[in-house]
């Protein structure tokens, strides 16, 4: 997790803001919201996940990893799903917009690791790297925050890697497992 300064908060306060708009005009208008933006920034591409909170408490997440998108439409979409399709929970209604606070993460490219192997066990930096984890035709992702939040070491990160995709706790130990690891840039409404 990078923490930010100067020119990268104003991106974040930017980015944060776009989510926040772009879930208002879809549970408002049912439209998908559209930037014009030319901002280099905007134009690449980079996985990025969007996450809801109500007060503190998850309201929705969802993101893309390798997305065909640009950045903005990607952080739109990701928005607008984190809102209305996670599984988890019943879609955002009107009346809670007031009270959502917005996260923004924008990822790495996921580089593949052998957790293993000691060398690459100990590159797992917690709060700096998210885990994916693909196996047996599912997969599962846990941004970097979450082992903070979670106050998870290394491995119990891995296991909880390996639930998040449907699977034992210890199956990123199997040769049938592939496990990458990425770094991600946190932006949120408060700073």
């Amino acid at each position: 997790m990078a923490t930010k300064s100067g020119e990268s908060a104003e991106k974040g306060k930017f980015l944060t803001s776009l989510a926040r708009q772009a879930v208002e005009t879809y549970i408002k208008e049912g439209k998908t919201l559209t930037v014009h933006d030319k901002d280099p920034m905007l134009q690449r591409k980079a996985g990025v996940f969007v996450t809801i909170k109500k007060e503190g408490e998850l309201r929705g997440c969802i993101g893309y990893t390798e997305p065909p998108w640009p950045l903005s439409q990607t952080l739109i979409r990701a928005a607008v799903a984190s809102a209305t399709v996670d599984p988890r929970f019943r879609p955002v209604s009107s009346r809670e917009l007031g009270s959502l606070e917005y996260e923004v993460t924008i990822l790495t490219e996921p580089e593949q690791i052998h957790p293993t192997d000691p060398e690459d066990m100990q590159r797992i930096q917690i709060g700096n790297n998210g885990l994916l984890i693909e196996s047996l035709g599912t997969r599962g992702l846990l941004l970097p925050q979450v082992a903070v939040e979670e106050g998870f070491n290394a491995t119990e990160f891995l296991d909880a890697t390996c639930e998040k995709a449907g699977l034992s706790p210890g199956c990123w130990k199997s040769s049938n497992a592939r496990v990458f690891l990425f770094k991600g840039i946190v932006y949120n409404e408060t700073g």
